[in-house]
């Protein structure tokens, strides 16, 4: 048997749920075993299986922790270090998600770079230790935003910095749809599967989560419960991939 341990600090409880839910499948199909045991200041993440399925694992473990890094510490970092006090709200976590997802193909390298896979990993120690590197682009990053805070305040200079890191950001997905659903709307693929519903017209969200999708296109399909704000606000952002559809698909 090939026996692993995530440790992860006990305050970062939706990490370990982020990790077992992505690596549940994945390791039932090995006929391994995933469970949690909880000490004073950690959680405990335990994985064993067959030592024929490791370095499958491996790969699948890997990913997951460089996006737990990319994500979670880089957002929590963000939070903790900008310093900019935008009053549209939209606007402002528009621009942390653009910030979150920007030049991720770089974070994720850098995390696997220093990443060693063996019989255990703290995650808060790796990362506090291990990826300075990281810390230190971010920094630069977080320096470069607040040293310019003054600009950010005029709406037209603060779009025009969202719309360059939006543009940045990698594809994703080839198309996402936004639709009507029930007395809201959702996010469809292109074979208009949902992916994630919008509950009381969550305009912050649906604004962070087309970024975060990064899609090629973007086809509108409920433009009479958007509000002019945020329709113009998407159009901005992601200019000639926007598309208004007036015909419903049933």
């Amino acid at each position: 048997m090939w026996e692993f341990c995530i440790s992860v600090d006990i305050k970062h409880k939706e990490i370990v749920d982020f990790i077992i839910n992505k690596l549940s499948d994945e390791i039932k199909d090995c006929n391994g075993v995933i469970t949690c045991l909880n000490k004073n200041l950690y959680i405990d993440i335990l994985i064993a299986c067959n030592k024929f399925e490791k370095n499958r694992l491996v790969l699948s473990i890997q990913d997951i922790i460089s996006q737990v890094i990319c994500y979670f510490y880089k957002k929590n970092f963000l939070l903790q270090n900008l310093h900019i006090n935008i009053v549209d709200n939209v606007a402002r976590q528009a621009f942390i998600s653009a910030l979150l997802y920007f030049d991720d193909e770089t974070d994720s390298y850098i995390v696997n770079k220093y990443l060693e896979i063996d019989t255990k990993i703290n995650i808060e120690s790796f990362f506090n230790f291990r990826l300075q590197p990281l810390k230190q682009k971010w920094q630069e990053l977080v320096e470069i935003s607040n040293q310019n805070e003054i600009y950010l305040y005029k709406d037209d200079t603060f779009l025009e910095l969202i719309k360059f890191l939006v543009d940045n950001i990698e594809v994703k997905n080839d198309v996402i749809n936004i639709m009507p659903l029930d007395k809201s709307y959702g996010l469809f693929d292109a074979k208009f599967d949902i992916i994630e519903p919008l509950n009381d017209m969550d305009e912050e969200k649906l604004v962070t989560d087309l970024i975060a999708l990064s899609p090629k296109s973007i086809n509108i399909y409920c433009s009479e419960i958007l509000s002019n704000q945020i329709k113009t606000l998407i159009s901005k952002l992601f200019e000639k991939r926007v598309k208004f559809v007036k015909e419903t698909i049933n």
